[in-house]
């Protein structure tokens, strides 16, 4: 007969687990998914002001209300559609508990952090731009700032051959979805994501050296 083994030390609560600078980002991504279905003026605010939108030369670019400049890293908090959001939070909470237990989670590790998100965000954003740069594109997801959470992981976890073991296949998966896009469009951001991948790669040596000097 078996007999259930009761653990006599209580669990951490599972929002304790996640450090600060992870969990700010999760609160904030969905929160402003939350806003569009249940404040839908304030909603399409932040879809308007954080949307990337790029438009082929010659052709003008709608109005946005922050600028044209703020979706380049506000366009975080802008998914299509709740598996979207889901699965950038999985992989940011994930990924992103390992490189935050990295960079330590006091105030300036959880600084470095946001810092080094914002930072792939932005580089993911101007690739898919270079990318498309003749084309119509509207841009939004996490999935910029989540792909250098991935090769940060992979630092954390076995250095640089750790982060080559799982920034390498994610670039080549990218490629082939850039490669197939030419003759099937695919809506999915693949210069974006290798953008952004790269950015963590090459970046995460200096947040390392920032959260622990």
């Amino acid at each position: 007969m078996s007999v259930p083994h009761r653990d006599s030390q209580p669990r951490e609560p599972i929002f304790n687990s996640i450090p600060l600078a992870v969990l700010i980002l999760a609160l904030a991504i969905l929160g402003a998914e939350l806003l569009r279905w249940l404040v839908p003026p304030l909603g399409q605010f932040v879809y308007e002001a954080s949307v990337l939108i790029n438009v082929p030369p010659g052709t003008l670019a709608p109005a946005q209300p922050l600028g044209p400049w703020a979706p380049y890293l506000l366009h975080i908090f802008v998914h299509f559609g709740w598996l979207h959001i889901i699965m950038n939070l999985v992989v940011l909470v994930s990924a992103g508990r390992l490189v935050a237990g990295a960079l330590g989670q006091g105030w300036r590790g959880t600084a470095v952090f946001l810092g080094f998100f914002a930072a792939c965000s932005i580089a993911g954003g101007i690739s898919q731009v270079i990318a498309d740069s003749n084309s119509f594109l509207t841009l939004g997801g996490a999935s910029t700032g989540v792909s250098g959470l991935i090769a940060a992981a992979g630092w954390v976890r076995g250095g640089q051959g750790g982060m080559l073991r799982l920034t390498l296949p994610w670039i080549a998966i990218n490629l082939l979805i850039g490669l197939l896009g030419i003759a099937v469009p695919i809506p999915i951001g693949w210069a974006a994501h290798i953008g952004g991948a790269i950015a963590g790669a090459g970046l995460f040596p200096l947040a390392l050296y920032l959260a622990r000097r």
